[in-house]
């Protein structure tokens, strides 16, 4: 196979120009030409991890000692919050576009008795049923030269054209930050807006001022520039100072393009093709910021007014635990430092892993000479933390909380994702179907150690939990690997804990009609 290799690598790097070489080493690349030819090996699932078993709910007589607790390391300007933004909305406009792939020529009718059979129609036709309800509605009516209610029954194509293409509103190529999502009486904000002003109302620190780092395309830049000038301009607040930062998706972590032959993959103009290797590839963006306490939370989670009281709530709340949990930790590893430590602090250390961190006592674990205990206990304690929203699952797609075991036969908690598991595997298909929470991306993450140093990250990833992703470019199957995911493979050696938060924390928008959901609607 190393032949077949190298000769792979000497056509890839007599293609490509010497700076393009620089980014991807040729040893980089061997190892993911490896990992695709051989495959990922799937997850071990153990079992969901339930309320009680793996995910903590807060106890209501707590929640006035966890706010403070955060309210006092907010002010101390500890916290910041990180949101990737770098994707595009295209396919939030997927069915859309497939719709107009699929029909020449159609009107509202057609669309209404088409929509019962086809799922991209029904989606169409609840777009334009419902086009007064989006807040992008008074920028469409301004890019079409006819009333949108002669244009609905007469010609509804020239409308999804206006919503998706450059001679209209574009939305299918800008960043899903940019686009209106929210209508309120007298103004309509985009997403990028909302992020702002909810951090507003949690992130203020004595100095009036706001952290928040969004990761972006570089191409997108002028957008994000051109909708923040907005924001100042709006002048929401006039007692605090946004510090807001932006950064790109490392080139360098791009992964080769292979054919399902496993050979590189080369263009019609005999390129070949690194991909942008999925969200895991921003561990390097995160590593970067150096920060303290960050929040994570996607672009598109955001909400209407009426209900950020609860999503600032539980922000407090999964960060006040975060720190609980901290205290406790910098405690026992200053503790494990020292020369002696009592039997009994052991036995303490050793609980509050299993009851709060969800690290199981290893077999064995008493009969170990007290070196032995303290290693491992340090070890255990000495990591980032993060402190993960989960939510009861109604049926919402994404990844789940479940109790795993890794290649050396330890057990903890993680999220997985469905491209993780092995579906042929009856018995795991199993655990992962009966999850009865998943992740709705609401992270609170502590990435300084405890004599306060950051801790490098990269450290603490699984590399070996990427997925192969496979897609048809030009009629020709590829496949490629993306890194392991943000917060599946990329936090997989963290300290983790799962705590409860209420569903009207999590409104998604994947696709257009998610917009008409009632997180999305500030006046029902």
């Amino acid at each position: 196979m190393d032949e077949f290799i190298n000769k792979q690598l000497e056509l890839l790097y007599s293609s490509i120009p010497e700076a393009e070489a620089r980014l991807h080493p040729p040893a980089k690349v061997k190892s993911q030409i490896i990992t695709l030819i051989n495959g990922v090996k799937p997850i071990n699932l153990l079992k969901p991890c339930r309320t009680g078993d793996g995910i903590i709910k807060i106890d209501e007589s707590k929640e006035k000692f966890l706010i403070e607790l955060f309210e006092r390391a907010c002010s101390a300007g500890r916290f910041m919050k990180f949101v990737p933004a770098s994707g595009a909305a295209t396919r939030m406009f997927s069915k859309l576009q497939t719709t107009l792939n699929n029909y020449s020529n159609f009107d509202i009718e057609i669309l209404k008795i088409l929509s019962a059979e086809d799922k991209n129609v029904e989606a169409t036709y609840r777009v334009l049923s419902n086009i007064k309800q989006f807040a992008f509605y008074d920028d469409l009516k301004s890019v079409l030269d006819d009333n949108i209610e002669n244009l609905i029954s007469s010609n509804p194509k020239k409308i999804i054209e206006k919503i998706l293409f450059s001679d209209g509103l574009n939305y299918s190529n800008k960043p899903k930050a940019v686009l209106k999502f929210h209508k309120y009486k007298n103004e309509n904000r985009s997403a990028f807006t909302e992020h702002l002003i909810e951090s507003y109302y949690y992130q203020k620190d004595v100095q009036s001022r706001i952290k928040v780092h969004f990761t972006i395309s570089e191409e997108h830049k002028n957008y994000f520039d051109e909708e923040y000038n907005k924001f100042l301009n709006s002048k929401y607040f006039d007692d605090v100072e946004y510090n807001l930062e932006y950064s790109y998706q490392n080139k360098s972590t791009d992964s080769i393009a292979l054919t399902l032959d496993n050979e590189i993959y080369f263009d019609n103009k005999n390129r070949p093709l690194f991909r942008p290797a999925g969200h895991g590839a921003l561990l390097e963006n995160l590593n970067n910021l150096k920060g303290d306490l960050i929040f994570i939370k996607n672009i598109d989670n955001v909400c209407v007014d009426r209900l950020k009281p609860v999503t600032v709530r539980y922000k407090k709340l999964l960060a006040g635990f975060l720190l609980l949990i901290q205290k406790q930790i910098f405690e026992y590893l200053t503790l494990l430092e020292q020369e002696k430590i009592p039997d009994n602090k052991i036995d303490e250390i050793i609980k509050f892993l299993e009851a709060f961190l969800n690290i199981p006592k290893p077999d064995g674990f008493n009969q170990w000479e007290i070196k032995k205990k303290k290693n491992f206990l340090f070890t255990k304690l000495n990591r980032p933390i993060r402190v993960c929203g989960v939510v009861k699952n109604e049926g919402q797609p994404g990844g789940a909380p479940f109790w795993v075991k890794n290649e050396d036969g330890e057990t903890s908690v993680q999220i997985v994702e469905s491209s993780q598991v092995d579906f042929n595997n009856e018995e795991q298909k199993l655990v992962f179907n009966n999850s009865t929470h998943f992740n709705p991306v609401d992270l609170v993450c502590a990435v300084k150690d405890f004599k306060g140093d950051n801790f490098n990250l990269m450290n603490f990833a699984d590399s070996k939990a990427s997925i192969i992703v496979r897609k048809t470019i030009n009629g020709t199957e590829i496949k490629s690997l993306e890194l392991p995911g943000l917060w599946n493979g990329a936090m997989a050696n963290w300290i983790s804990v799962f705590v409860e938060v209420p569903i009207e924390t999590f409104n998604p928008v994947k696709e257009i009609i998610d917009l008409l959901n009632p997180g999305h609607i500030e006046q029902l």
